[in-house]
Protein backbone atom coordinates (compact mmCIF):
# COMPACT_ATOMS: atom_id res chain seq x y z
CA UNK A 1 0.00 0.00 0.00
CA UNK A 2 2.47 2.61 -1.12
CA UNK A 3 2.00 6.04 -2.53
CA UNK A 4 1.52 6.19 -6.26
CA UNK A 5 4.13 7.91 -8.41
CA UNK A 6 1.73 10.66 -9.39
CA UNK A 7 0.99 11.57 -5.75
CA UNK A 8 4.68 11.40 -4.85
CA UNK A 9 5.65 13.90 -7.57
CA UNK A 10 2.71 16.09 -6.57
CA UNK A 11 3.93 16.18 -2.95
CA UNK A 12 7.55 16.77 -3.95
CA UNK A 13 6.48 19.66 -6.18
CA UNK A 14 4.75 21.41 -3.26
CA UNK A 15 7.70 20.65 -0.98
CA UNK A 16 10.25 22.22 -3.34
CA UNK A 17 8.01 25.23 -4.03
CA UNK A 18 7.78 25.84 -0.26
CA UNK A 19 11.50 25.39 0.33
CA UNK A 20 12.31 27.72 -2.58
CA UNK A 21 9.99 30.41 -1.26
CA UNK A 22 11.55 30.08 2.20
CA UNK A 23 15.05 30.44 0.76
CA UNK A 24 14.04 33.57 -1.13
CA UNK A 25 12.56 35.11 2.02
CA UNK A 26 15.72 34.35 4.04
CA UNK A 27 17.94 35.80 1.31
CA UNK A 28 15.80 38.94 1.02
CA UNK A 29 15.74 39.61 4.77
CA UNK A 30 19.27 38.61 5.74
CA UNK A 31 21.64 39.15 2.84
CA UNK A 32 20.14 41.34 0.13
CA UNK A 33 22.12 44.56 -0.32
CA UNK A 34 24.37 44.06 2.70
CA UNK A 35 28.05 44.69 2.24
CA UNK A 36 28.95 44.45 5.90
CA UNK A 37 29.21 41.39 8.10
CA UNK A 38 25.83 40.16 9.36
CA UNK A 39 25.60 41.17 13.01
CA UNK A 40 23.30 38.31 13.94
CA UNK A 41 26.23 35.88 13.83
CA UNK A 42 28.46 35.66 16.94
CA UNK A 43 31.51 37.06 15.16
CA UNK A 44 29.52 39.95 13.73
CA UNK A 45 27.99 40.81 17.09
CA UNK A 46 31.37 40.84 18.84
CA UNK A 47 33.04 42.98 16.18
CA UNK A 48 30.09 45.36 15.97
CA UNK A 49 30.13 45.81 19.77
CA UNK A 50 33.91 46.34 19.96
CA UNK A 51 33.97 48.81 17.07
CA UNK A 52 31.33 50.98 18.78
CA UNK A 53 32.61 50.92 22.36
CA UNK A 54 35.41 53.12 23.73
CA UNK A 55 38.45 50.85 24.12
CA UNK A 56 40.48 51.17 27.33
CA UNK A 57 44.24 50.86 26.75
CA UNK A 58 46.29 50.11 29.89
CA UNK A 59 49.86 51.46 30.18
CA UNK A 60 51.50 48.07 29.49
CA UNK A 61 49.51 47.61 26.28
CA UNK A 62 50.33 51.17 25.22
CA UNK A 63 54.00 50.17 25.52
CA UNK A 64 53.34 47.11 23.30
CA UNK A 65 51.68 49.32 20.69
CA UNK A 66 54.71 51.64 20.60
CA UNK A 67 57.16 48.72 20.57
CA UNK A 68 55.43 47.13 17.55
CA UNK A 69 55.51 50.42 15.62
CA UNK A 70 51.73 50.89 15.56
CA UNK A 71 49.90 54.18 15.86
CA UNK A 72 47.63 54.78 18.85
CA UNK A 73 44.56 54.72 16.56
CA UNK A 74 45.42 51.56 14.60
CA UNK A 75 41.93 50.18 15.33
CA UNK A 76 40.25 52.28 12.64
CA UNK A 77 37.47 51.39 10.20
CA UNK A 78 39.89 49.36 8.02
CA UNK A 79 40.91 47.29 11.04
CA UNK A 80 37.29 46.46 11.98
CA UNK A 81 36.27 45.80 8.36
CA UNK A 82 39.00 43.13 8.02
CA UNK A 83 38.67 41.76 11.55
CA UNK A 84 38.03 38.10 12.28
CA UNK A 85 37.44 36.54 15.69
CA UNK A 86 39.39 33.35 16.40
CA UNK A 87 37.19 31.51 18.88
CA UNK A 88 39.83 28.80 19.43
CA UNK A 89 42.26 31.35 20.92
CA UNK A 90 39.52 33.25 22.76
CA UNK A 91 38.32 32.63 26.31
CA UNK A 92 34.60 33.04 25.61
CA UNK A 93 33.40 31.02 28.62
CA UNK A 94 35.19 33.26 31.13
CA UNK A 95 32.80 35.12 33.45
CA UNK A 96 31.94 38.00 33.80
CA UNK A 97 34.13 39.38 31.01
CA UNK A 98 35.12 37.02 28.18
CA UNK A 99 38.34 37.62 26.26
CA UNK A 100 38.37 37.53 22.45
CA UNK A 101 41.31 37.16 20.05
CA UNK A 102 40.82 39.29 16.95
CA UNK A 103 43.10 39.19 13.93
CA UNK A 104 42.97 41.84 11.24
CA UNK A 105 44.89 43.49 8.43
CA UNK A 106 45.77 47.16 8.80
CA UNK A 107 45.57 49.72 6.01
CA UNK A 108 49.35 49.41 5.43
CA UNK A 109 49.09 45.62 4.94
CA UNK A 110 50.44 44.46 8.31
CA UNK A 111 48.57 41.70 10.12
CA UNK A 112 47.86 42.37 13.79
CA UNK A 113 46.29 40.23 16.49
CA UNK A 114 44.75 41.66 19.64
CA UNK A 115 43.28 40.21 22.82
CA UNK A 116 40.30 42.22 24.05
CA UNK A 117 38.40 41.76 27.28
CA UNK A 118 34.75 42.38 26.47
CA UNK A 119 32.51 43.41 29.38
CA UNK A 120 29.00 43.61 27.96
CA UNK A 121 26.96 43.08 31.10
CA UNK A 122 23.89 45.01 29.95
CA UNK A 123 23.28 45.40 26.22
CA UNK A 124 20.77 48.27 26.55
CA UNK A 125 22.82 50.24 29.10
CA UNK A 126 25.40 52.65 27.65
CA UNK A 127 27.41 52.91 30.89
CA UNK A 128 27.81 49.13 31.12
CA UNK A 129 29.57 48.73 27.75
CA UNK A 130 33.31 48.48 28.34
CA UNK A 131 36.16 46.76 26.58
CA UNK A 132 39.80 46.65 27.53
CA UNK A 133 42.75 45.90 25.27
CA UNK A 134 44.89 43.19 26.90
CA UNK A 135 47.64 42.37 24.37
CA UNK A 136 48.78 43.42 20.89
CA UNK A 137 50.72 41.08 18.58
CA UNK A 138 52.28 42.20 15.29
CA UNK A 139 51.95 38.96 13.31
CA UNK A 140 53.66 40.26 10.18
CA UNK A 141 56.93 41.19 11.92
CA UNK A 142 56.71 38.48 14.59
CA UNK A 143 56.13 38.84 18.32
CA UNK A 144 58.75 41.05 19.98
CA UNK A 145 59.94 40.97 23.56
CA UNK A 146 59.25 44.58 24.45
CA UNK A 147 59.89 44.27 28.17
CA UNK A 148 56.61 46.00 28.95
Amino acid sequence: MGVSRKKLFYRLKFYFVGVSMGMIVVWATMYNGRDERPSWLPEGRIIEFLSEVEMEVPEGVSCQIDCNGLSKNFMDSTFWANAQVDFDKSAVKRKPCPEHYIQSTLSDGRVVGIFVENCETCIECEEEMTASLRKVINITDGEKDCGC
